[in-house]
């Protein structure tokens, strides 16, 4: 059997990845609408409310709300400099920005859908808990403690 050419290979190829981003739009679509309606209905400002308990409780509720707001990571700056013009702590701010970038619950159905539901899982659970010790270094770095 001949030996294909690297032009047939590279057509094959993208013929396969069109046909896989054409699989993934209602996805993709579906969790831009989620981030959309997300980010309406929960404004920086009501968000802010949920802080003041402990560093430690503040961090993980930051990193929860960084999870189910992901999207744009400039958008995450802003919102950030807004929680922390509100008074949130340090801590929280930044796990909330380690995980809006990095877990991205909304984008779970579609990471599984493309890349395996355990794969989609772990990674977000291992991005959680990376955020919170992001925040931890930040916190240490910066003088002060999680307690």
């Amino acid at each position: 059997m001949p030996e294909k050419s690297t032009l047939q290979k590279s057509a094959k190829a993208f013929q396969k990845a069109l046909q896989a981003l054409t699989r993934s739009l209602p996805i993709i679509g579906t969790v831009v609408l989620l981030i959309s309606l997300l980010k309406t209905y929960l404004p920086a400002k009501s968000i802010i409310r949920f802080f003041g308990y402990s560093d430690t409780a503040d961090t993980a509720i930051g990193a929860v709300f960084g999870s189910i707001l992901a999207g744009n990571s400039i958008n995450s700056y802003i919102i950030g400099e807004q929680l922390l013009k509100d008074g949130a702590p340090i801590t929280a701010v930044t796990a909330f920005l380690a995980a809006w970038v990095i877990v991205g619950v909304v984008q779970i159905p579609a990471e599984s859908a493309e890349l395996g539901r355990q794969f989609a899982l772990t990674r977000a659970v291992a991005g959680f808990l990376f955020s919170m010790v992001v925040a931890l270094v930040v916190s240490i770095l910066l003088g002060g403690s999680l307690g």
